[in-house]
């Protein structure tokens, strides 16, 4: 297995190309926003922020904040307040946030365990670390082998999560089923560009092209012992 290098800011138009209005997964999927919200941690802090999403998911009382070490991605999120930095350099002090969330974006690290462990550490005692990935098996449709393996893929989260928490503290809430529609060839050209995959898999398949996603949310308590 290897991490998935980055190229916001060298393929700012891949990372672009992604399409929201080709979700179709339930209308109340929040990718575990709520949670914070009805617990009332805040500060949120959205590591790895992207275009700041999650930001929109969350109500104000949450306090979000974004950070990422891509200035192409920064210059697009219109939330505030955002901090260009290093994952495994958080610029905030020992316990002093009350939720960090990591999306999509472990699997660019060697070890990813060492991004979770500093999320830890500015973590308040309760507070609660939320990590988003997809799985190898996901999309079957288009890539019937799967997905090469990366350092953080959904089949081996929960134990990374657990490394850093304690296997106690994780919970996991999957996702596997029909949520994507691509609705013709040029949207299956943009997905396959958007996932890195060759090109030659988006001319092997007809349209409109349902996919089936496959992934999961790890939840991880920080304990007061631990």
């Amino acid at each position: 297995m290897s991490a998935i290098e980055p190229d916001y800011d060298t393929d700012t138009g891949r990372s672009a190309a992604w399409d929201p209005s080709w979700v179709v997964a339930s209308e109340g999927w929040d990718e575990g926003a709520g949670r914070f919200v009805a617990e009332g941690l805040a500060p949120v802090l959205d590591v790895g922020c992207g275009f700041g999403g999650f930001a929109a998911k969350l109500s104000p009382a949450a306090r979000w904040i974004g950070v990422d070490t891509s200035s192409s991605m920064l210059a697009r999120v219109t939330a505030r307040p955002v901090v260009q930095a290093d994952a495994l350099r958080l610029p905030f002090r020992d316990q002093s946030v009350g939720g960090v969330v990591c999306r999509n974006m472990l699997y660019h690290f060697e070890r990813p365990a060492d991004v979770i462990a500093e999320a830890r550490r500015v973590l308040r005692p309760g507070g609660l670390f939320l990590a988003q990935t997809k799985a190898r098996a996901q999309d079957p449709e288009l890539v019937p082998d799967g997905y090469a393996p990366s350092t953080f893929d959904a089949e081996e989260a929960p134990a990374v999560v657990a490394s850093v928490f304690g296997s106690e503290a994780v919970q996991v809430e999957a996702w596997d089923g029909p949520f994507m529609v691509l609705p013709d060839r040029a949207a299956v050209a943009t997905y396959v560009r958007h996932h890195q995959l060759p090109a030659e898999l988006g001319q092997q398949v007809a349209t409109p092209l349902t996919l089936t996603k496959r992934g999961c949310l790890v939840w991880a308590r920080k304990n007061v012992r631990r």
